[in-house]
């Protein structure tokens, strides 16, 4: 009978090396065992899960296959067969192999998240959504689970579900992971409002007359109402934004430009024939829109650092950092068009900027502009919400738009943007002042 070879001490220096990092030599060591002893089982798993680890796929699914068919007892060996699977986009064999390892071991959480995303990628969902479940059972204070439901649901279109596993898994990720406007909204929304309260309140404490702490302070406790948020909270949130925000919108799938692109399209308008006006102008994203239909196209907006990016575009006439109420008042002179798209949004009290508006039109000029819509409402014209943003209803804009003279030309519901993957209901408006 042969002897077997010791590799015992091999394997043991094999696993310092890998564990320090160092893996060209644990390589090498796991390769020398393999080849002394063919039927190293332990030695064939690590080599191939050291082979996964720098994506060397095919001969990592070589290696922990040749493994588990000498010895199908460990979890954790289907289990990082079922990573490399995976990564070579063989979903059904993951799944598989993910199966294996949960019924060896079905305590363990990322057995369950890896298997029901497995399935999800086979279209499986019923078991992925079980998957997810099995996972949040096991660990309801680990985030993975939940924001992988909630992108389920988002999938199937199961908007309510999908916001909801969302807010669970922020308010458990780690502290400080997090903006607290996020999860100041979270909170609120799984009906912890005292919590949500605290936080803002905590906020304060250690940035007393934070604005945005403020401003959203109010709205979670539905009282002293602003009329429209401070011109310091669109300030400090816009100015922080500015680097981000068109990837952040992009990602939002807000549609404002679109439909300022296909709205303007539709009226024949010549070229370089229009007075222009861009309040809230942010980075120019409307402005890009507007300026082939522009003589003279300037844009408005209260943050510094969105208009010094709209600024590099070279989009604008010109650019003021002002209150649009201010501005309006100025009266400078008066526009063909005015375009105020996700800027109502930030005003709750809209008589005074109506009046303004029509007054700054020339006789036939065209408004446009957008709203989140608010239904349901109990009689308010309009609300503030948890987001920090305020919704209108369309019997406020209906009224507030006639006495100020203006004649209805276009009213249209759309999902004006997503919030957590979800769509958020607004209406594109386009009313005129009228020729005569």
């Amino acid at each position: 009978m042969t002897e077997q070879p010791n590799t015992a001490p091999l394997f043991s220096a094999a696993q310092r090396k890998h564990l320090d990092g160092d893996l060209e030599s644990a390589e090498a060591l796991y390769r020398e065992i393999i080849q002394a002893d063919p039927g190293n089982a332990q030695a064939m798993h690590y080599l191939g899960y050291l082979l996964q680890q720098t994506d060397r796929l095919a001969e990592a699914h070589e290696q922990l296959a040749a493994a588990i068919a000498l010895d199908d007892r460990h979890s954790e060996w289907h289990f990082n067969l079922g990573i490399v699977l995976s990564k070579q986009g063989q979903a059904a064999a993951a799944a598989e192999a993910f199966s294996k390892a949960v019924v060896i071991d079905p305590g363990k959480y990322f057995y369950w998240t890896n298997l029901g995303a497995a399935c999800e990628s086979n279209q499986e969902w019923v078991i992925a959504e079980q998957c997810y479940q099995a996972a949040i059972d096991i660990d309801p204070d680990c985030p993975d689970a939940f924001f992988l439901m909630s992108a389920l649901c988002l999938k199937l279109e199961r908007f309510q579900e999908a916001q909801h596993f969302n807010y669970r898994g922020i308010v458990v990720s780690p502290a400080g992971s997090k903006p607290k406007v996020v999860v100041g909204q979270a909170l609120y929304e799984l009906g912890r409002v005292d919590d949500a309260i605290a936080l803002l309140e905590d906020w304060l404490v250690e940035e007393p007359g934070n604005p945005v702490a403020t401003h959203l302070l109010a709205a979670y406790r539905g009282r002293q109402i602003p009329a429209q948020c401070s011109n310091p909270y669109v300030e400090q949130t816009f100015d922080e934004f500015a680097n981000s925000f068109e990837n952040v919108l992009g990602r939002l799938k807000y549609c404002g430009p679109q439909l300022v692109q296909d709205f303007v399209a539709g009226l024949d308008i010549p070229a370089a024939s229009l007075s222009a006006l861009d309040l809230g102008c942010g980075t120019g994203l409307i402005g890009e829109v507007l300026k082939p239909y522009a003589r003279e196209l300037v844009g408005v907006d209260l943050s510094q650092a969105m208009l010094d990016r709209a600024a590099a575009k070279r989009i604008y006439r010109q650019v003021h950092k002002t209150d649009i109420t201010e501005f309006l008042h100025a009266g400078r002179e008066r526009y063909d068009l005015i375009a105020c798209m996700d800027t109502f949004i930030y005003l709750g009290r809209l008589e005074e900027v109506a009046e303004l508006l029509y007054q700054n039109l020339v006789p036939g000029g065209l408004l446009i502009f957008s709203t989140e819509k608010l239904s349901n409402s109990s009689g308010q014209d309009y609300r503030l919400n948890i987001s920090g943003r305020y919704s209108h209803h369309q019997d406020y804009l209906d009224r507030i738009l006639r006495d100020a003279g203006f004649a209805m030309k276009q009213i249209r519901d759309m999902a004006i943007r997503t919030e957590s993957g979800c769509p958020i209901e607004g209406q594109f408006v386009c009313v005129s002042r009228p020729a005569g």
